[in-house]
């Protein structure tokens, strides 16, 4: 068999130039890196030269020399390879080929490389049969997953000397005996074997291990098998490639287990909400995860642009986050960008998508049937009108509405004006009653709106210089149709560049600049009540769009088309510099310094809104004269005298906002951070022997982080088409913040493995923050990991070749977290004024009571135990990752206990508390390729956590925290069922007699304390008295609950842990169960995946129209599904109670928190559907491509939940908005912006 030399491979001066493409296309590297294409020209492969005095060497310390003095890197078996062979050199200036095949000579060893790559393989020899048995001839061709040839692949009849090698086409021909089993190996691929025929294709798949090999974590990478954490490595292209999102969070939800990502809206620029492993990690402070790029803190994750992305690690345990300290106490997501191309060569690819997205859970609302609702509670309460701001309903209206159903219902639409007469009319009493039904959906959302987004990115090497280049754009619209402006635009640009100077020295520098502006109706100043709240507010019957004079109706609508364009910017731009020193091969320093700059500006230019005033009562239409006017049922204008003929009324059109008031101002409020990170580590590799190996790491870490804003707003704008600061004349305020903080730490680490069987790792922290007192700023933290790879050893030989991995870990470790209030330790005095004025005349200033603190307040401490094994099947195609873990929080901080209401201020606060979180966390992963070419690859994962108080005040009161608390248990009563008719007395009349009743019994008149309720048939029935109130009484089809403690009434006991009356903990708000599917495919070009993702377990109790039917009956908004299936003496086995106003109240009469009527948040949704199809390499080559492919995607398009058709999204979070993350919209569930679904086009192009 013939010696590949270097010089051969890099420029083979003999091939015409048919033979330079082929030669280009098959040079390709098969281990860690993907396919690069190579020019035939000189350059420093060709001409790398080194000097090794003379000297006796072994193989092993001759790689090294020429890895330490060239850019070269040997991968090899070592099973092929003996690399304690002793070989002689004696090299003065010489060229790398000639010592390698020196080196080599006579020994079988082959050698081929690829840019900085050199590939080392056995080189077995084709030998003749000497046996008089059959043969057959074969001829076969061996690629690698992506069709690409495989050159220097060891092909050999399984039980004899008799292979050959692969050439430079992946071709071999040999003779074998029939029927004999041919075994294919290469490095970095998994062993095949095969049976022999004459015309043979083999793929080999890629060693998942191998491939998977490095993982970033702290600071540093580490093998996969070698790993002691909790640490999961997201697979970027099966994650992100070709998803149609605005950010990378949304896109890693339910990939990782343990990592939840929840998307509470649709609001285009906002963040989703990231948490690993449980919901909390104090009640003072924050459970956010350190989000890093590059080790660098960011603000956003929307800053990142996919294409960018070298890596994503996931450090979820204190052994594997603990290194980068106290911000890292919940864990850390670590990005990591691409850092240039890996050979002389300049690599460009561009992704683009257009997609176009609508509401992805339909928004039905009730119509008709909502007014009928309505109309029966209101009967039911004695009234006889029912309505909000100024549209009613009464029973004669309902049945004209029902008229106007009947002729009108379904035949006009949102262009057509609202006309007097046929839609609406004005009663006897001076009311408004609404005939005519309004769909919101039809006025406030934008269908399909189009978002489109560009990724370009530019890595390439030249020389000792490697560099990337980002560039994206995203422009996303929002779904508010009579908007101005609601969309938002995303600019990312980032570039890294890396030079080595020498051999000892590397110096790096980046820079990354991210601008967001977010465009919105400024309609409100109020984020506790904007246009969602209202759109869901007001009934059927409350009007929208236009009047038969064309003015806009007041509404959600009108004042969202009024409103100017609110606007928040937010630029973000950093630069770093770094370097390198190599002290030798094994121990080197790097340094890195970033300083960043975050700048915010928000702009909300106001105005005053003018409309046919839909809240105010109609007036008489006149004409020009002042003569009353007149219409029939029809709107038409008819004479006063003809048949049917009545006043016409209509809604003034007035300017209805006073001047200076909500949101008649202009604000604007600039903020500026800055933040300076210092990071200096040391790194040395210790290899004893080939069985002991250690690598330290020591370090430290610098982050300071000073804030401050200021904003201003005047009234009373005197040009309310352009509104500025100079053209208002109302009242003006301004104020400002600032704060600051700083943490530092000095950290170190070490490994040691043991025959690659026994692993250890050890980390210690010494962390200082600025957040506590004097003497109590700093802490030791130290982490401990170990892990034991089982399948390496003897006694596990009969596992294979079943089994290709087994490893056994575990871990424990302390964080100390201070994400809690910069002032948090500081007594201050709270200043305002008063209207009195003093004896200057000004007004005067108070102090309020001072803050009582703990003078020995510190660190929260996260302390977590992890427990876990890895395990790979079946040639590496099926893998198992589980994780048991249990974090506590010690030193928690919480109020004190023992307190007097004497003492005039609030308890403080200081470390008595504690929690515990336990969780687990499973993912199973599948590959495999078939020789015909197919690929299949699949995905689970699966997690669960609860947290649970472990100490805190003596508080036993279930309304609280206290000692056994699961975090987010809602307590509430059981619900037996609805009570029917059967349930009461009547009398003669049929009207229902009613009795007196007293901690659920029948008590004479007039005995203090009882109430007038409907009489129980059963002698033995609990009244429910204690529920009753108002002019409400328990009746058919009301809400009957469970007496669970027996006693023969309801109440709440003494409302504790010990006497909670006849509550129970009926559900928990934490998302359980998160899980994730992948399911994926692709084959000659084609590729399908689907993504599914979901939530098995979550709870809440609602609040608002949407939740809780009858929430405000007088506003009169109700779900079609409540207002289609509500209890009357028709409709006995409906789910909802029979109709009652709840005045507000989400626990009240029919609707106290209960098990009927708690909203079931679990859900399924196929997350991402997408098909695509890759050009062919023999065509896109022609164009100096490497990779062109379009495709298809689907995002949110289906969603499978449990809330019976209710309007809500099932990953709604009530009273979370990017505006108000505490009470958006007054709390309410499923008011907000709505989630979105998207159909996308996509093209990816790589040059």
């Amino acid at each position: 068999m013939r010696k590949i030399s270097l010089k051969g491979l890099f420029c083979p001066k003999s091939l015409e130039s048919k033979q330079i493409i082929l030669t280009m296309k098959i040079t390709l590297f098969l281990l860690l890196f993907v396919t690069f294409q190579a020019y035939c020209e000189n350059g420093y492969s060709q001409s790398a030269k080194i000097s090794i005095p003379r000297s006796t060497l072994k193989v092993s310390e001759l790689l090294t020399q020429i890895e330490s003095q060239t850019d070269y890197l040997f991968v090899y078996n070592k099973k092929s390879v003996d690399t304690k062979r002793v070989v002689n050199v004696d090299a003065t200036n010489q060229p790398v080929s000639e010592i390698l095949d020196k080196a080599f000579e006579g020994t079988g060893i082959h050698y081929v490389v690829e840019g900085n790559n050199i590939v080392l393989t056995k080189n077995i020899t084709e030998h003749a049969s000497t046996q008089q048995q059959k043969q057959i001839t074969v001829k076969g061709v061996v690629t690698d997953m992506r069709g690409e040839p495989i050159i220097g692949a060891n092909v050999v009849e399984k039980g004899t000397t008799n292979g050959g090698i692969t050439d430079i086409n992946g071709k071999i021909r040999m003779n074998v005996k029939a029927g004999a089993l041919l075994q294919i190996s290469f490095v970095g691929y998994t062993t095949q074997e095969i049976k022999a025929t004459p015309n043979l294709r083999v793929v080999l798949k890629d060693d998942t291990e191998l491939l998977d090999e490095v993982v970033v974590v702290g600071y540093g990478s580490q093998k996969k098998e070698n790993l002691t954490g909790a640490v999961a490595s997201v697979n970027v292209n099966q994650t992100l490639e070709g998803r149609p999102i605005a950010d990378i969070g949304r896109g890693l939800q339910g990939t990782t287990p343990g990592l939840s990502i929840q998307v509470p809206s649709g609001e285009v620029g906002s963040d989703p909400i990231i948490k690993i492993r449980g919901q909390i990690g104090s009640i003072e402070g924050e459970a956010t995860p350190l989000i890093l790029l590059d080790n660098v803190e960011i603000p956003s994750i929307q800053m990142v642009n996919p294409d960018d992305i070298e890596s994503i690690s996931v450090l979820k345990d204190a052994a594997s986050a603990s290194i980068y300290g106290a911000k890292a106490a919940f864990g850390v997501v670590l990005i990591t960008t691409k850092k240039g191309a890996k050979s002389d060569r300049v690599n460009v690819s561009y992704q683009g998508n257009l997609s176009f997205q609508n509401m992805a859970k339909e928004m039905k609302m009730g119509q008709f049937n909502a007014l009928e609702y309505s109309v029966e509670a209101m009967k039911r309460s004695g009234k006889t009108a029912t309505g909000g701001i100024s549209f009613f309903m009464t029973e004669s209206g309902l049945e004209r509405a029902r008229e106007w159903q009947n002729k009108y219902g379904g035949k006009l639409g949102p262009d057509d004006p609202y006309v007097y007469g046929r839609d609406w009319y004005v009663d006897a009493n001076g009311r408004n009653i609404g005939l005519r039904t309004f769909d919101p959906y039809d006025y406030m959302i934008r269908e399909w709106a189009p978002t489109h987004s560009h990724n370009v990115s530019i890595n390439g090497k030249s020389g000792k210089t490697t560099y990337n280049i980002g560039l994206g754009y995203l422009h996303q619209n929002g779904m508010m149709k009579p908007a101005k402006k609601d969309d938002f635009t995303r600019y990312n640009a980032s570039v890294r560049l890396s030079t080595e100077i020498n051999k000892y020295l590397t110096i790096r520098a980046g820079s990354i600049f991210s601008s967001r502006d977010k465009r919105y109706p400024y309609s409100t100043s109020f984020t506790t009540a904007d246009p969602w709240l209202y759109l869901y507010r007001w009934g059927p019957n409350m009007p929208l769009g236009v009047n038969e004079d064309g003015n806009d109706l007041r509404s959600p609508w009108s004042e969202t088309k009024q409103a100017n364009t609110a606007s928040q910017v937010d630029n973000y731009l950093n630069i770093s510099l770094g370097t390198t020193v190599n002290v030798t091969k094994d121990w080197k320093f790097d340094f890195d310094y970033t300083y960043a700059n975050e700048t915010g500006v928000i702009k909300k230019p106001g105005t005053r809104y003018s409309a046919a005033n839909a809240w105010s009562a109609g007036v008489p239409r006149t004409d020009a004269n002042g003569n009353q006017i007149y219409v029939n049922n029809l709107g038409q204008q008819v004479d006063a005298a003809a048949e049917g003929a009545m006043p016409a009324y209509k809604l003034p059109y007035e300017e209805y906002t006073p001047h200076g008031s909500n949101p008649d101002h202009i604000y604007r409020k600039s903020s500026g951070a800055r933040r300076h990170t210092f990071n200096a580590t040391t790194d040395y590799n210790w290899q004893i022997n080939d069985d002991n190996n250690f690598k330290f790491l020591l370090g430290m870490n610098l982050v300071t982080y000073d804030y401050e804003d200021n904003w201003s707003q005047i009234t009373d704008l005197t040009d309310i088409t352009n509104p500025q600061f100079d053209l208002a004349v109302g009242t003006q305020t301004a104020s400002g913040n600032q704060k600051w903080e700083g943490q530092m730490g000095y950290f170190g680490r070490i490994n040691y493995n043991y025959k690659e069987k026994y692993l250890l790792e050890a980390n210690l922290r010494y962390d200082g923050t600025s957040k506590f007192p004097s003497g109590m700023k700093w802490r030791w933290f130290p982490s401990f990991s170990a892990g034991w790879r089982l399948s390496e050893e003897a006694f596990m030989e009969w596992a294979k070749p079943a089994l290709n991995s087994l490893k056994l870990r575990g871990s424990w470790g302390i964080i100390g977290d201070q994400t809690v209030d910069n002032g948090l330790y500081v007594s201050s005095l709270g200043t305002g004024q008063v209207n009195w004025l003093g004896a200057d005349g000004q007004k005067l200033f108070y102090r309020g009571t001072p803050s009582a603190v703990a003078s020995s307040i510190t660190w929260q401490d996260i302390a977590t135990l992890d427990l876990g094994f890895d395990a790979r099947f079946f040639h590496g195609d099926f893998g198992v990752t589980f994780d048991w873990y249990q974090r506590d929080t010690r030193n928690m901080i919480v109020p004190g206990s023992g307190i007097a209401y004497t003492f005039g201020a609030a308890a403080p606060k200081g470390n008595y508390g504690s929690l515990r979180t336990r969780g687990w966390e499973v993912s199973l992963d599948y590959n495999h390729r078939f020789n015909n070419g197919l690929g299949i690859n699949a995905m689970f994962t699966l997690s669960d956590a609860q947290t649970e108080i472990t100490e805190y005040s003596d508080t036993r009161l279930i309304s609280d925290y206290y000692v056994g608390k699961k975090y987010g248990e809602i307590w509430g009563y059981r619900t037996e069922r609805l009570y029917q008719k059967d349930d009461f007395v009547y009398d003669n009349n049929g009207e229902l007699v009613t009795v007196w009743a007293l901690n659920g019994k029948e008590v004479a008149a007039g005995t203090p304390g009882a109430k007038e309720m409907n009489k129980l048939k059963d002698p033995n029935g609990v009244y429910q008295d204690f529920l009753q109130s108002g002019d409400f009484k328990f009746g058919p089809g009301d809400v009957k609950y469970a007496d669970l403690n027996g006693d023969g009434k309801l109440g709440n006991g003494a409302g504790t842990v010990e006497d909670p009356g006849d509550k129970e903990i009926i559900g928990n708000e934490t998302p359980r169960f998160e899980y994730g599917i992948r399911l994926g495919a692709d084959y000659k070009g084609f590729d399908f995946s689907i993504f599914m993702q979901g939530v098995g377990k979550r709870q809440i109790w609602g609040n608002g129209f949407l939740a809780i039917p009858g929430y405000n009956t007088a506003d009169g908004a109700i779900p079609d599904a409540i207002a289609s299936d509500y209890w009357t003496e028709e409709n006995t086995g409906a789910f909802y109670a029979r109709p009652w106003n709840q005045s507000g109240s989400n626990d009240a009469y029919n609707y106290y928190k209960q098990s009927r009527y708690l909203l079931d948040m679990s859900y399924f949704r196929i997350k991402n559907i997408t098909l695509g199809y890759s050009l062919p390499e023999n065509i896109i080559k022609k164009v100096r491509m490497q990779k062109a492919r379009i495709y298809l995607a689907l995002e949110n398009f289906f969603t499978f939940d449990n809330l019976n058709g209710l309007p809500i999204d099932p990953e709604a979070i009530s009273g979370y908005s990017m505006f108000n993350a505490e009470n958006y919209n007054s709390g309410r569930t499923g008011v907000g912006t709505p989630t979105f679904k998207s159909v996308s086009v996509g093209v990816q192009l790589n040059f």
